[in-house]
């Protein structure tokens, strides 16, 4: 008998959205039935537009702005080399970011000598977002950002962080893997030229599909990585000529995990359902509810609370002298709760499949493992 899991973890792994499952699933096994009988070359062409279809109304976008991958740091690393920074220029981010923003720049910065240029961050992790802005001048190529900090939740001001980059004439490449399917994000008017996003974590697909939205500036770069697929007509297999698409699918280089794919597009229509904006709401919702729950055992929350920089990810310090890893496991172990440790915080990050009554029995437990009756 499988055990009953409350997950409240959403920016570590989704519970993955039963239809998206079911859909990933039953591709698998038509594969493994009938191989390219039950899935031809038709169907291989296709393969990415129910998840190009489907992101490009998240975003607000045309289809035409979309492209899939396997994961955003495979997104990421092409474009890092597509738009190809130099010595004399310099790429500017953030020391709190996820290490795969970052990574792809410093590997192109061993090659063309660019230089990387990253900001602070206090004890709480927190950057002060002035921090970031000051390192951009008249050389910088590349912005790059997360959206949402993975450690602490802080959200950035997308639209301030484009005007910084085009007055300078940079790009600017915005890591939404935690918060696109959270945080409703508008690709053409966020004024980024790059917007990734994994499918695991807040889309609630699985592990192996990703998308990106490339704006019109971002459409015109020559790929870091290409493959069969990068030619206009795949079939047309000739390795004398690589003819890219016009649009973003010229970043769709290779053979994916189509089931993958294809339930992460089911996920996201399910969203699309309830809309982003409730969906935004309801996990504000959840977000005060830890605060308030932390609050009332004397716990500090170390995440932004303020409506301009919060999220639902909320970050907990835990009392001096206690081990949040070991923590984060008895929850686990004892309770079936699934939360994270970060950075030596506890990361609770739920989302729609979760409610206030979950919250609650996630405090209940934390007062019977620190031994707290009251606050």
């Amino acid at each position: 008998m499988h055990r009953q899991w409350t997950n409240l973890s959403y920016a570590n792994v989704a519970t993955t959205s039963p239809a998206a499952h079911r859909i990933a699933t039953e591709w698998a096994d038509s594969l493994a039935r009938g191989g390219a009988a039950e899935f031809d070359a038709d169907a291989e062409k296709h393969g990415m537009m129910p998840l190009r279809e489907a992101a490009s109304k998240l975003l607000s976008c045309d289809v035409s702005d979309i492209c899939c991958a396997s994961s955003a740091t495979g997104l990421m690393c092409s474009v890092a080399w597509a738009a190809m920074p130099s010595e004399g220029e310099n790429v500017v981010s953030s020391r709190a970011a996820f290490p795969s923003t970052v990574y792809p720049w410093t590997r192109v910065s061993q090659s063309t000598g660019v230089e990387i240029r990253l900001a602070p961050y206090d004890e709480n992790h927190y950057t002060d977002p002035e921090d970031i802005l000051s390192l951009i001048d008249e050389n910088t190529a590349v912005v790059v950002i997360s959206h949402v900090e993975y450690a602490n939740g802080q959200r950035y001001d997308l639209a301030r962080f484009s005007e910084a980059a085009r007055s300078v004439g940079a790009m600017l490449m915005v890591d939404a893997t935690q918060s696109m399917g959270m945080v409703p994000i508008h690709g053409p008017d966020s004024g980024a030229d790059v917007i990734v996003a994994s499918g695991y974590k807040w889309l609630r697909g699985t592990y192996g599909a990703a998308v990106g939205y490339l704006s019109p500036r971002a459409k015109k770069l020559v790929p870091g990585m290409v493959g069969f697929r990068s030619h206009e007509d795949i079939w047309d297999m000739k390795s004398d000529r690589m003819d890219l698409p016009e649009d973003a699918s010229r970043f769709e280089f290779t053979t994916l995990h189509f089931g993958a794919l294809q339930g992460l597009a089911k996920s996201i229509e399910e969203m699309l359902e309830i809309g982003q904006d409730e969906i935004w709401a309801h996990d504000m919702k959840l977000a005060d509810a830890v605060i308030e729950g932390a609050m009332s055992m004397g716990l500090e929350v170390v995440s932004p609370t303020d409506p301009e920089q919060r999220s639902a990810i909320v970050s907990i310090r835990t009392p001096q002298g206690e081990d949040s890893s070991q923590i984060v496991r008895r929850l686990q172990d004892e309770f079936g709760i699934l939360v994270t440790d970060r950075s030596g915080m506890i990361r609770v990050s739920p989302h729609i499949d979760n409610d206030t009554h979950q919250i609650e029995m996630l405090f209940r437990s934390l007062r019977t493992i620190l031994g707290k009756t009251s606050s």
